[in-house]
This record gives structure tokens, C-alpha cells and sequence, in this order.
């Protein structure tokens, strides 16, 4: 039997209405309350919807609800973009739930030609479950210096990008703020599960890492959203030291993605991550 990605509507809905503080929403507040958050009849009372169905689809008694309706559920729960975006994919049928992205993890010829004309900026191509397909030398000595430099073309040993910030002492030592990090994979990795909730291959990654890893695990429950697709990260690297790089990710034709890392032009960063692209080890031995 397949496994299915746990993207339980009832349990989001639960979630989310807890954080929402009721003076966030223009309500009165008097004495004590029992449970933190909005009251169930508070949120089907600010999205114009019934106490009943509220209720029922919060304990997963009514499986999806229309589009209008889940907007207006999105604005009682003064959800974001990207959770919002969330809600509508958990909350409505798969058209078909057999179709998924491609399997073959292939390459165009074009990425390929992108890939290798990369030469000063860190970067690698990644599958929607963040599987590096590929990457650059620069990617490969900031990242995973440890790892065989062709390792990704082994679809036996491929790394995965998340996998390895929760459970790869090497990668997790190179952030500043590895809380912050792993916040945002798992914030990614739930906005991902929207789009592909019958992939059983994306949830024996989420169990693995649930299983292997007490941190993940803790906020996977949080069942916190977030697209992340660009932004600046700080590093401690081992071979050249600190480094703020700035990521973008961009959706290539072939369906992958393309994730890379560049520095403030003219700054010590740029140069330190410059530094990264000669072979140090010719330069010891001459």
C-alpha cells in the first residue's frame, strides 16, 4: 500500500487557530481561557461559516471544503501567503492522485549546459523532494567536501539536501544559526508535501528523518509553512572561515530545481567564497 504524506486538514486547522492570539483578530478577551488560541466557534464566527461544519472539518469528520470557503477560513486564522496557499492544497481533492512528477530524475541538456557555466556561484539542481541531482564544484566544496564529488549521479548514494542538515554533523556545524536552519527545511519541506501528498517516496523521507531525528520530528509537528525561496544565510565554514551568502531557488523546464548561493560583489565574502574555487591542495603541494 502506498504511503501517503500526513497533511491532515483537521490537524493544520488545529494548529493554526491555536497560535492566533484573540486580540490579533479585534476580540475581546475577559478571564481565563482553558486552551491558547481562538475558540472553534471564534473562527467559524469570523469566516462566516456555521459552528457545526467548522467542527467537523477540525476533526477531520469532513475531508475538504470549497476554495471560497477556506479563504475565508485563512483570513479568521490571519494565515500568510504561503500557509494559506497550503491550506488550499490540503483542503481540496488530488484531481488524480496517481500522477506525480516525473521519477527519472533526469537532467535536460540545457540544465546541464546551465550547470556548467556556474563557475562563481555555488550551485546545485535539486527534485522537489531536494535529492541533489547535480551541482557545481563551487556547491560541492561549500556544502560537502566530505562527500565524492560525483556521489549525486549515483541514484543509489544520492545526497538530500535535508537529510543531510539534520542528520550530517559535517553540514549542520556550517550554519551560524543551525535553529534557524532546520526551521526553515522543515517549513519548506511541509509547503512541498501540499503539492504531493500521494508521493510515497517523499513520505518514507519524512518518516526517516522523523524516526532518525528528535529535532525534526518536533517541528514537523509545528506544522509551520513556508515557501522558502530566497533569503541570506550565515556560514562558519571550516577551509575559509565566515560567510553571508544570499540563496535563490528558480523552477527549471525540466521540472527540478535550481538552488544557488552568491555573495555581495567586491565583499569579503565574495572573496572568501572565491577562494573556494581553487584547488587548495595543488596549491600546498608546490
Amino acid at each position: 500500500m502506498d504511503q501517503i504524506v500526513n497533511t491532515d486538514l483537521g490537524s493544520y486547522l488545529r494548529q493554526m487557530r491555536e497560535r492566533v492570539r484573540p486580540e490579533q483578530m479585534g476580540l475581546r478577551t475577559s478571564g481565563s481561557r482553558r486552551v491558547p488560541g481562538l475558540r472553534r466557534e471564534e473562527v467559524a464566527a469570523l469566516a462566516g461559516v456555521s459552528q457545526t461544519y467548522y467542527t467537523r472539518l477540525e476533526q477531520s469528520q469532513t475531508a475538504h471544503a470549497s476554495p471560497q470557503v477556506l479563504l475565508s477560513i485563512a483570513r479568521a486564522l490571519d494565515l500568510g501567503a504561503d500557509e494559506r496557499d497550503y491550506l488550499l492544497k490540503i483542503g481540496t481533492p488530488v484531481q488524480d492522485p496517481h500522477q506525480s512528477a516525473p521519477q527519472d530524475d533526469q537532467l535536460s541538456a540545457s540544465t546541464k549546459m546551465l550547470m556548467a557555466s556556474l563557475g562563481n556561484v555555488a550551485a546545485a539542481v535539486l527534485n522537489y523532494r531536494c535529492d541533489i541531482l547535480a551541482w557545481n564544484s563551487l556547491y560541492h566544496r561549500l556544502f560537502a567536501p566530505h562527500l565524492d564529488v560525483d556521489v549525486p549521479d549515483d541514484a543509489e548514494r544520492r545526497p538530500n539536501i535535508i537529510k543531510m542538515n539534520f542528520l550530517d554533523d559535517n553540514v549542520q556545524s556550517l550554519y551560524a544559526d543551525w535553529a534557524a536552519e532546520s526551521e526553515s527545511n522543515v517549513t519548506y519541506l511541509r509547503f512541498i508535501s501540499g503539492n504531493h501528498r500521494h508521493d510515497p517516496r517523499l513520505a518514507e523521507l519524512i518518516g526517516e528523518l522523523t524516526i532518525q531525528s528528535e529535532e525534526f520530528a518536533a517541528l514537523w509537528c509545528r506544522q509551520r509553512v513556508s515557501n522558502c525561496i530566497e533569503g541570506t544565510k550565515l556560514f562558519d565554514h571550516p577551509v575559509v572561515g565566515e560567510l553571508e551568502l544570499m540563496y535563490q531557488s528558480a523552477d527549471l523546464q525540466d521540472g527540478n530545481i535550481l538552488k544557488f548561493y552568491h555573495a555581495e560583489p567586491d565583499s569579503p565574502h565574495e572573496a572568501a567564497l572565491q577562494l573556494l574555487t581553487v584547488d587548495l591542495d595543488s596549491v600546498h603541494h608546490r
